[in-house]
């Protein structure tokens, strides 16, 4: 072999040598310490489905109202958020109406957001009905929810995400988040549940009008009024102790109400989500019992009303 060959072989041996050693040191060196990274991760971008449409809101209503820059109006679906200053059928705001739509501006105004159809394209106001989506995929109605600034309320047939809300609703509930932090118990409240019944569900619909005549008065709460005196107390927190001499039920809501005819008369609203904590249908279970209900009165159309949100707000005084 000549001296050059000789020359070429031993470079070839050396560079190999060399390279070997270099990659021993790195896999060394990467065992001792651990890698990072220069960056986090890019989220992966939310497909847009093909019912799903895209669009600028303009303006923020209310904390479950959007109007968007064609003109429509939207109303969230699944939820139902405490009345700001802008409804006109209420004597006042409702307790954290002011925040949610806030949280709702804060989400959403000026943003691209998509909207989601269920089964019920309109509401009677003309308002379409929609789930809303941010860019990056959140459910805004499920973070509303989820931070307390929502309640929920499904109404079928539009129930694509119930389970959703009502898992997020239960925790926000079970913590007293926002719109959960008013309800207290009441002097003789059943807690979080209303009492269950010694006797089975009757097979036909109760009757529409009181069949007791048991006392039912103030006396029975400690600091409680009748509803005659919740004229007086309007826009204030207040019991009120009264006889349900008659129901009804739209599908929308119940109705428990003071007095029959009932216009013009204290009552108490009852939404669709609130339903299934009682053991039989409310506009039955309650129908002719006494009892005691606690929360802000507000003037609905000039009459004095409570809504029943949390069943804490609920004591049952006799029917049992």
């Amino acid at each position: 072999m000549s001296r050059n060959a000789w020359k070429l072989l031993t470079l070839a041996v050396l560079f190999l040598a060399m390279t070997n050693i270099a990659l021993l040191v790195f896999v060394l060196q990467s065992r001792a310490e651990p890698a990072t990274l220069t960056s986090a991760p890019t989220p992966t971008p939310f497909a847009l489905p093909n019912n799903r449409e895209a669009v600028r809101v303009v303006r923020v209503i209310d904390g479950d109202t959007i109007e968007i820059e064609n003109g429509e109006r939207v109303r969230y679906l699944g939820i139902d958020t405490p009345e700001s200053d802008v409804n006109p059928n209420l004597s006042s705001p409702e307790f954290y109406g002011p925040e949610a739509t806030e949280f709702n501006r804060q989400l959403v105004e000026g943003k691209i957001v998509y909207l989601e159809p269920d089964q019920t394209d309109r509401d009677h106001f003309g308002r379409l009905l929609r789930w809303i989506f941010l860019e990056d995929g959140t459910l805004v109605e499920a973070e509303m929810v989820r931070l307390g600034y929502a309640f929920v309320n499904i109404i079928p047939p539009d129930d694509r995400y119930a389970d959703l809300l009502r898992d997020l609703e239960f925790v926000a509930r079970e913590q007293r988040r926002g719109v959960w932090s008013e309800f207290k118990p009441i002097a003789g409240g059943s807690g979080t549940v209303a009492p269950t019944p010694t006797t089975a569900p009757a097979a036909t619909p109760a009757p529409a009008t009181p069949t007791s005549t048991g006392a039912c008065d103030p006396s029975l709460v400690p600091g409680a009024i009748g509803p005659e005196e919740a004229y007086d107390v309007v826009d204030q927190t207040a019991t009120i102790v009264f006889r349900v001499v008659s129901t009804y039920n739209s599908g929308k809501a119940v109705f428990l109400n003071s007095h029959d005819p009932y216009q013009g008369y204290f009552y108490v609203v009852i939404f669709p989500d609130r339903w299934q904590d009682f053991p039989e249908p409310p506009e039955t279970y309650l129908l002719d019992r006494c009892i005691a209900i606690q929360g802000r009165v507000q003037l609905y159309k000039g009459t004095p009303q409570i809504v029943l949100r949390d069943t804490i707000q609920l004591a049952i005084l006799d029917g049992e």
